[in-house]
């Protein structure tokens, strides 16, 4: 988070390039980013996506129970965006928590070499944690739900390499037996 504050002149330059677009490839050249940042940037293209995917979910269930309405009237309920809303705000409220504790209690950061070359933070852990709950929800909830079921997918192909190693044996088995 206090990276924020060395890239204000290059993100401020970024945010005005829409006026002067010569501006944003020179300030994008000069954004580095620390692992938070890019752990939220990975957090924003999830929810992204989540939302995405649960539009296209709902639309499948409606599509489905042969209701002759408009989708966007009663199909796409505001429920949803509130449930969406209070999700985001609870997943920053997790994180701002996590950094304040951390900068609070001056909580240094967990080397785990086995595992990551990464020094692991609260904060960055609080942003894996929400990382991992927006992956669910969209490859285990919604795209099941809008008719692309990945766990049936890679049950097909784990049958598929199955047989095929299955074949393999019994050809080399049929090959080794005497004659």
């Amino acid at each position: 988070m206090r990276e924020l504050l060395l890239y204000k002149k290059h993100a401020f330059s970024l945010l005005t390039a829409i006026k002067k677009p010569a501006v944003a490839v020179p300030a994008i050249g000069m954004l580095t980013l620390s692992d938070c940042q890019w752990g939220m940037f990975l957090l924003f293209g999830l929810m992204a996506f989540d939302f995405l995917t649960g539009v296209l979910a709902s639309w499948n269930l409606w599509k489905d129970s042969k209701i002759e309405s408009n989708f966007w009237k009663y199909g796409f309920s505001s429920l949803r965006i509130r449930e969406s809303v209070v999700k985001s705000v609870t997943y920053f409220l997790l994180i701002m928590c996590a950094y304040w504790i951390e900068t609070t209690f001056k909580i240094k950061t967990f080397k785990v070499e086995s595992y990551s070359e990464h020094q692991i933070t609260l904060t960055l852990f609080a942003i894996a944690v929400a990382c991992a709950i927006e992956f669910y929800s969209i490859f285990f909830e919604n795209l099941p739900k809008a008719g692309f079921s990945i766990e049936s997918k890679v049950k097909l192909i784990f049958i598929k390499i199955k047989t095929a190693v299955k074949s393999v044996k019994n050809i080399t088995n049929d090959d080794n037996s005497p004659s």
